[in-house]
């Protein structure tokens, strides 16, 4: 795809990574331990390497090990894709009492969050219960699958409940005619007196879970790991790893050596069993041979290896990977973006790729290289001699106001002075000004005309491509639950019952 159609995707992604998240943070909130259960349900990195994964709820208590399947909408209904093929119905993966959740979601043009909404959650059994509607069927490319739907009623407007008949709801603005909205078959969601905006759901044709507050720690990780459910084998493996479950780690091991077990399945153990402190299995992950065809596995190990961020082996075996030129391009790619401030956040270790010669793996290099710490600037400092990575150089220290003082030392060298004086003009001017009464007259005033330039245009840094901005803005990834699962984004004060008419804002 070309970076328009990508940016498109990108946008779905992003509203999915966003509802995902928003629904971590709800069921957090009733007691659940969430982490989560499909890998990238809430991250918003496109690769071209798709991985066929099992189908899997996105979000898994690791207490009551409840499923959770996150869908994020921009205008909220009750759709789910639905395929005769093995494992790829709406139903597989999900028990009766696992939970889809329904969510509205908008976001601008840049994918920042402009509203996210109140979850609906529907147990799999209530959706059963009621035959959906079906949409067109797809082409067998698209793997012969249809949408299929439950309706809901949304008022179209505000105002107060007046009447309540079966599932019909009766809505009195606050001028104007009464309106009549639902189906006699419905299962109502407001009362009456009840005060509603527009795009409230009113009801539904499938009754809303009621049961959602964690039942505690009811989940046996030795019993899920022994069960013929494959889902659940997998959520146990990954669990296992999260809670540190060292007394599983002998089962955990047979998982990661038993050639009958599908290859996903090892390469998650291998990730427990490398969380409990395994070294060899953390070397086992990146192990590779050229003769291995299977780009898709490859792709998993590395994106396994970039959620170990607090394992110096595998940030080891990332810079390895990073390194091996005998890797596509791609794979060489993720391990720099799981190196970065993405994951990692090595900036030395992402440094040392901006200018591969492989533009893949520089991009990602370039748009993962978050902040330099104060151990960075001496050889940032010296790369502004650097014709080739003095531009980079230059939008990362400005990036530092520990940078000002060597900045302007910099400036009485040749060779560094004009990248220099670019980096000083992308500081704000009052920090600069504090340590600048050294500044020759001639620097002094090509600084004032840098800042005026940079007043009106805030997106002339010499860095500042379109390839970078849009690979930067899929930076979203699951707050790291391997350690503290209630480590999120979004502040529950921070989400708003969202409306089409107000758009309210989800952050400050």
């Amino acid at each position: 795809m070309g970076l328009k159609e990508d940016a498109k995707f990108a946008r779905f992604i992003t509203m999915g990574a966003l509802g995902a998240e928003r629904i971590a943070n709800d069921l957090t909130e009733r007691g659940h331990r969430i982490i989560e259960l499909e890998r990238y349900a809430m991250a918003n990195k496109i690769w071209s390497t798709k991985v066929k994964r099992l189908r899997m709820a996105d979000l898994l208590c690791l207490q009551c090990g409840r499923r959770f399947e996150a869908k994020a909408k921009s205008k909220l209904e009750v759709k789910i894709s639905d395929s005769q093929q093995a494992g790829r119905g709406w139903r597989d993966g999900m028990r009766p009492e696992d939970v889809f959740a329904f969510i509205p979601v908008v976001v601008d043009g840049n994918n920042r969050a402009l509203a996210i909404g109140i979850p609906l959650y529907l147990t799999m059994a209530s959706m059963d219960k009621v035959t959906p509607k079906k949409g067109q069927l797809k082409s067998a490319t698209d793997g012969s699958e249809r949408d299929i739907y439950w309706p809901i009623t949304v008022a179209t407007r505000a105002g107060v409940v007046s009447r309540v008949q079966a599932g019909r709801i009766t809505i009195q603005p606050s001028s104007g005619k009464a309106s009549t909205l639902g189906r006699s078959t419905d299962s109502p969601l407001v009362k009456l007196g009840d005060r509603v905006d527009a795009g409230s759901i009113l009801g539904a044709s499938v009754s809303p879970a009621t049961d959602l507050a964690c039942a505690g720690i009811t989940w046996s990780l030795t019993d899920a790991m022994n069960s013929d459910d494959q889902i659940e084998v997998f959520a146990a493996v990954k669990a296992a790893g999260v809670l540190k479950a060292d007394y599983l780690i002998t089962a955990l091991s047979k998982i990661a050596t038993a050639d009958d077990r599908d290859t996903r399945l090892r390469i998650e153990a291998l990730g427990a069993l490398a969380r409990l402190g395994d070294a060899t299995a953390t070397s086992q992950l990146a192990g590779w041979s050229p003769d291995d065809r299977d780009v898709a596995m490859q792709m998993e190990r590395v994106l396994v290896l970039s959620e170990l961020i607090d394992n110096r082996s595998a940030t080891r075996c990332l810079l390895e990977i990073a390194h091996d030129q005998r890797r596509s391009e791609e794979i060489r790619a993720a391990a720099v973006w799981g190196l970065g401030a993405t994951w990692h956040n090595q900036f030395t270790y992402c440094w040392e790729f901006v200018s591969d010669e492989i533009e893949k793996v520089r991009r990602h290099a370039q748009a993962g290289l978050g902040r330099p710490t104060s151990s960075d600037l001496p050889g940032l400092i010296l790369a502004l001699a650097d014709r080739q990575r003095a531009p980079l150089a230059a939008a990362m220290l400005a990036r530092s106001r520990g940078a000002i003082s060597q900045l302007i030392a910099a400036l009485s060298d040749e060779d560094r002075h004009d990248w220099a004086l670019q980096a000083l003009g992308q500081i704000d001017p009052g920090a600069v000004n504090e340590s600048a009464d050294v500044l020759k007259s001639c620097d002094r005033a090509a600084l004032n005309a840098l800042w005026c330039r940079n007043i009106e245009d805030s997106y002339n840094e010499p860095t500042n491509l379109t390839e970078i901005r849009f690979l930067t803005g899929q930076s979203l990834r699951a707050p790291m639950a391997w350690e503290s699962c209630h480590q999120q984004r979004f502040e529950p004060n921070c989400v708003s019952n969202w409306s089409p008419s107000s758009k309210s804002l989800v952050q400050s």
